[in-house]
């Protein structure tokens, strides 16, 4: 056998390429080339062939020389194995390695050979770090000896990537193709070598002889310069399609970068790479590389090379600009998304950000970024490992294994940057969810307002996207703080003397609203002493005052300088507000009832404010009595704040919109819907008003017999006051509704009221004349007194002109020193008098037992 191997020879310009070609003719395998590795496990045999030696232990035994050679190559070797090949005994032959440790992660290229019986294949395989892919998968081959291998091999690549592998597996050079296949994963090299795998008593029968490594076509092509690249902006890395001469390449001069008109300070070529390092790093941009001159091995120039490429300047994340986008907690009940956990984060900023060394966490577990990166202005999805095929159609995904697991009531969530610095946190909790049905899961919490400055508990809320979330796009609630309507101070509402509630149009920065420097109260009261937003939505806030306000005093409340969560600053604005008077006995009165409604109606209670002062119907109650006369089934009146106003009149029913569909009312927002007002017989039955301390204000004791005698049907018919001043039970002041207003006055002045009349006469008629048919003119006669002193004890009668007794009206009543007496026209059994001249006859008795007397005429009349 001969060995030889073709040196670089300078032949002019032009350098030849070296081909490896070993027979080991020379005995040796230290020179012409040097094989390195695990020398001592080798030998050069009888035969002139390189042979493994004697081992005591399984090893895997590796030679490998420097090659770099990768496309237009051809490979072929001769190999003899002296035994049956297994998974335990068998070789490979590296023909591309980045690495000479075959026994690590590499990249590259090996055929295996040797397999488990008498049939076997040869086949072609690509490693990819560690993981290994077959490419060429050789039909079965039967050796014609079960105890020996041996073949020839060739294998070869064109300068496109396409492979082919061939055998003479009786050692000959008569070759039959194994397959072809096409592949450029990789297309530079460093090294060629083999691996011998055995067990000790097989480690002496590897052969290996014939290494042969070719151009496959000769090369006449210059160099191309394939890619640029840079990973700090320093180190400019230019990566050609062949080995290039290293002399040329290595002069500064030969390269400029633009813009700048940048060379470079240190050049440094090997093989097909070259590494120009700059002065300084390059900044964010578009570049263009100019080579003058540069050769290959062979000679071939290529001039007045060119490239373009960017360089994004390495940018390490600040606070914030990464945000925690969307949190999916509780996939169940499952809405439209996956039923599994994610959380999505947006890069806000304008540089892509890689991820390497970041950490996402939880209280309980974090999980560590590999090498990955967000691009700018784009959002990611994290989520468990297991769980990425799940959310890969909504776009870019992560898996983190371990997975901190969201918690469905709520989590404390942190992504530090590879410095740990903090770059965003969210401690959620459920109630942001602001929706019951959201709430129970199915649902994302997105992130309204990355830029806000209000509160997380304000700028995150359930999702309204139809699908429950809107993983890897925009969020569907995204800028919604930020309108074009303005902020309003909308209401004041007075809790209590130390504490009144503003409401807003819009929620509040709750930071801001708290600051009690933004709010004024005048008459005295200046500053308030505390400010407090209230939760969730934060529109309405709580003042609290250094002193009590002044019952039935009317105050305004300046607000100024206040934000929402978007841009609106409220410009100064003012509510006004009264806190109510004290309610004391007969300041709120009785004026209407219906308590017999008809079929399709309800029972309603109308109240009048008979004071100068303002109330609050949350502080009013309404109750009737029970068979023993006991107060029974209070109601209150108003939950919450309603103000009523001196002088007026409010309607108080379960169903304020039948009482309007059913009677005409000229003020149809004096009504208040109670749930459920006390039980009103049809006959008879009391109703009493209470303030909030359940003392007694009013109390009507109503009878149907109470309505006028006339009416045939009283379904429907309300009873009204007449006299404000009249006690409500004093005999004639509530009586049967005119016709003329429909039957009933809701919220109205009463059809039957009667104006307040004051006499200096002892005894003095408001009129004298009676017409009791119910129309609302002169419907009773009205008997005015007036005395020097109280507790006068009356008799009052009406007689006919003939002197028969007619009605005994007041029977030894005591007076106080002034008032009216009411009569309706009726006689002692209930029925209207007939047309006619009636004597009033007055019989007074004081407490000295002095006794006086008068009489007055009084006509009974008629409509003709």
């Amino acid at each position: 056998m001969r060995k030889f191997l073709l040196f670089l020879i300078l032949l002019g310009p032009k350098i030849l390429l070296s081909q490896v070609n070993d027979d080991f003719n020379d005995g040796n395998f230290s020179q012409n080339p040097n094989w390195q590795g695990d020398n001592s496990y080798y030998t050069i045999n009888n035969q002139k062939q390189l042979q493994s030696t004697t081992s005591t232990v399984a090893q895997s035994v590796s030679l490998y020389t420097q090659n770099s050679l990768a496309l237009n190559v051809k490979w072929e070797f001769y190999i003899n194995l002296a035994f049956d090949p297994s998974a335990s005994n068998q070789s490979r032959i590296y023909l591309v390695a980045d690495k000479s440790d075959f026994n690590g992660p590499i990249n590259g290229y090996f055929i295996q050979i040797g397999e488990s019986g008498s049939s076997d294949s040869y086949d072609l395989y690509r490693q990819n770090g560690t993981i290994i892919t077959k490419i060429i998968d050789g039909p079965a081959k039967t050796r014609t000896a079960v105890d020996e291998l041996k073949a020839r091999i060739q294998v070869t690549r064109d300068a496109k990537g396409l492979w082919e592998l061939k055998t003479d597996i009786s050692g000959a050079s008569n070759f039959v193709s194994e397959g072809t296949a096409t592949d450029n994963t990789f297309t530079n090299t460093n090294y060629f070598g083999i691996k011998s795998i055995y067990t000790a008593t097989r480690s002496t029968l590897f052969i290996y002889d014939d290494f042969v490594i070719s151009e496959l076509v000769n090369d006449v092509k210059a160099p191309i310069l394939n890619s640029i690249t840079t990973s700090d902006g320093k180190n400019i890395l230019l990566i050609f399609d062949e080995i290039v001469e290293a002399v040329s390449a290595a002069k500064t001069d030969n390269y400029t970068l633009n813009p700048g008109n940048i060379s470079p300070n240190l050049v440094d070529a090997n093989g097909a790479n070259v590494n120009l390092e700059l002065a300084n790093q390059l900044n964010t941009g578009n570049y263009t590389l100019s080579v003058k001159s540069i050769k290959d091995l062979k000679g071939n120039s290529a001039t007045n090379l060119s490239k373009n490429f960017y360089y994004r300047k390495p940018y390490t994340a600040k606070f914030h600009d990464l945000v925690i986008n969307e949190i999916f907690a509780d996939p169940n009940p499952q809405v439209d998304l996956p039923s599994v956990e994610f959380i999505e984060i947006w890069n806000r900023s304008n540089e892509d950000i890689a991820l390497s060394g970041f950490k996402y966490s939880d209280p309980s577990s974090n999980a560590i970024f590999g090498n990955d990166s967000i691009k700018a202005n784009s959002y990611l999805i994290l989520c468990a490992k297991s769980d990425t095929t799940e959310f890969k159609k909504y776009g870019k995904v992560l898996g983190l294994s371990p997975w901190p697991s969201l918690n469905n009531a709520g989590d404390q969530l942190k992504l530090l940057n590879q410095n740990g610095t903090l770059i965003d946190q969210v401690n959620y909790v459920d109630s942001w969810y602001k929706d019951a049905t959201k709430k129970a899961g199915g649902y994302t919490l997105e992130l309204i307002d990355p830029l806000s400055v209000c509160k997380e508990s304000q700028n995150y809320t359930a999702s309204i996207d139809q699908s429950g979330g809107t993983p890897g796009r925009q969020n569907s609630i995204y800028l919604r703080n930020r309108t074009n309507a303005p902020l309003q101070f909308t209401s004041v509402i007075l809790k209590d003397s130390l504490t009144v509630l503003l409401n807003f149009s819009i929620g509040l920065d709750s930071l801001q609203a708290s600051l009690i420097d933004h709010y004024f109260i005048n008459n005295g009261i200046g500053i308030p002493k505390t400010a407090k937003p209230m939760a969730p939505d934060f529109s309405s806030v709580e003042l609290s005052v250094n002193q009590a306000l002044g019952r039935n005093q009317t105050y305004t409340i300046n607000a100024e300088g206040l934000t929402d969560c978007g841009t609106n600053v409220l410009s100064k604005q003012n509510q006004s507000v009264i806190y109510p008077g004290l309610i004391l006995k007969n300041e709120v009165l009785i004026n209407e009832i219906l308590f017999n409604p008809k079929p399709s109606g309800v029972d309603f209670v109308e109240l009048y404010n008979h004071s100068d002062k303002t109330f609050d119907f949350k502080d009013l109650k309404i109750a009737s009595l029970n068979n023993n006369g006991e107060i029974a089934n209070i109601k209150s009146i108003s939950g919450q704040t309603l103000l009523f106003e001196p002088k007026s009149y409010w309607l108080i029913s379960t169903n304020p919109d039948s009482v309007k569909n059913q009677y005409y009312s000229s003020h149809p927002n004096n009504f208040v819907k109670i749930k459920s007002m006390p039980s009103f017989n049809d006959i008879s039955g009391s109703v009493v008003i209470l303030n909030k301390d359940s003392g007694i204000i009013d109390q009507l004791n109503y009878d149907e017999n109470m309505h006028f005698v006339l009416l045939k049907d009283v379904e429907g018919v309300s009873l009204e006051r007449s006299l404000f001043d009249m006690a409500s039970n004093a005999k004639g002041n509530f009586r049967s509704a005119t016709a003329s207003v429909g039957y009933a006055t809701p919220a109205d002045k009463n059809s039957q009221y009667l104006e307040n009349q004051i006499t200096k006469e002892v005894i003095k008629l408001a009129s004298q004349t009676i017409s009791p048919d119910n129309d609302g003119f002169e419907d009773v006669l009205r008997i005015l007194y007036h005395f020097e002193k109280a507790n006068n004890v009356a008799n009052v009668s009406i007689y006919s002109h003939e002197g028969k007794l007619i009605k005994k009206l007041i029977s030894n009543e005591s007076t106080s020193s002034e008032g009216e007496w009411i009569w309706d026209g009726l006689d002692t059994d209930g029925m209207r008098t007939k047309v006619g001249i009636y004597i009033l006859y007055v019989e007074l008795f004081d407490i000295e037992g002095a006794t006086k007397k008068y009489k007055k005429a009084v006509v009974v009349a008629s409509k003709l």
